[in-house]
């Protein structure tokens, strides 16, 4: 795991190198200066407000906690710890549910299925809404004449790939594929020595179309605040560009948003995504605006708050108590 943490992480840096290197940095960091501390404030409000939809989605996922402000407060503290740790292991973007998991354990008293379950179609949940904001921006690619061709291709097939690894994920959950699978192979000698492992799989089977069968009004609310989550992060483009003295227009902004979340998801065993975001701001910033400084600029501020994010997820981990559980649920209500 070290090893594969060092070449991911070289990757990156790599891919960085090759990006900027033919970019006047000094211009960038002018540029950077120019948003200035209330600028980054702001960008960092912003996200701010996507993560809080995002911890509201989550929350309507567990369905046995109720929506309140005590909870969303608690899953958002919960999500800002686990996500510390999905950005900076290179563990496909899955490091940091296992803390989750073990928060809501320990702290809640919510068994490890139940938040495993939730996890797992909060995830699910998060890619229909990116697919969706995805089309979107493709079709604003489609339309754009400063999009070349090449890229209007690789982005097109980007898009059908992730598509269909979206439905998998769907109907592996909706459709009980995993217990299908096990009592199909029933008669199988290791089938009958991971029985453990198969009771469980068909808990979190139950859990998942329990979910998707019976709760649809909290199904197309949590569908809905991750979509709204995904479009904060075009006005947080659009506001950087403002900052940084040069307007875009909204489809410009939601256009490089669509082809950074496209590209890290596509290279996620690399921590932040290092080099594939600022090559979507570069390549795209420089189709239309002609100026790549911007792009790397744009994408320099996204780490400042990405890093600051970061670190209040770590300081989340480390001083929240995990140890306790918290007398707001009663633990025996799993």
């Amino acid at each position: 795991m070290n090893i594969w943490k060092i070449i991911s992480l070289l990757a990156g840096c790599l891919l960085l190198y090759f990006i900027a290197k033919d970019i006047d940095l000094g211009s960038v960091a002018g540029s950077v200066a120019q948003v200035g501390l209330v600028g980054i404030a702001i960008v960092i409000f912003v996200y701010f407000l996507a993560f809080l939809g995002d911890s509201v989605s989550w929350l309507l996922i567990l369905i046995s906690l109720p929506v309140t402000l005590a909870w969303v407060r608690r899953a958002f503290i919960v999500r800002l710890a686990g996500e510390a740790f999905n950005n900076v292991i290179p563990a496909g973007g899955f490091a940091g549910e296992p803390v989750k998991a073990v928060i809501l354990k320990r702290r809640y008293g919510v068994s490890y299925t139940e938040a495993s379950a939730s996890i797992v179609m909060a995830r699910t949940v998060n890619m229909i809404a990116l697919i969706a904001f995805l089309i979107i921006g493709f079709l604003f690619m489609t339309a754009s004449d400063d999009i070349g061709g090449s890229l209007k291709l690789t982005s097109s097939i980007g898009l059908g790939l992730l598509t269909v690894g979206t439905v998998l994920l769907f109907a592996i959950q909706r459709y009980r594929v995993s217990s299908w699978m096990m009592a199909r192979f029933s008669g199988h000698p290791w089938v009958e020595k991971a029985a453990g492992a198969i009771k469980v799989i068909e808990d979190l089977d139950r859990r998942f179309v329990e979910f998707y069968t019976q709760n649809g009004a909290r199904l197309s609310a949590a569908l809905l605040l991750a979509f709204l989550n995904w479009v904060l992060g075009v006005v947080e483009i659009y506001l950087t560009f403002g900052f940084l003295g040069h307007e875009i227009s909204w489809s410009d902004a939601w256009m490089m948003e669509a082809l950074a979340q496209m590209i890290r998801a596509a290279i996620f065993f690399i921590p932040l995504g290092i080099g594939a975001q600022e090559g979507a701001f570069v390549i795209v910033t420089t189709a239309i605006t002609g100026a790549p400084h911007l792009g790397l600029a744009c994408a320099a501020v996204r780490r400042i708050r990405e890093v600051c994010w970061i670190m209040l997820g770590l300081a989340a981990w480390t001083l929240y108590p995990t140890g306790l559980k918290d007398t707001g649920r009663d633990p025996g209500n799993r």
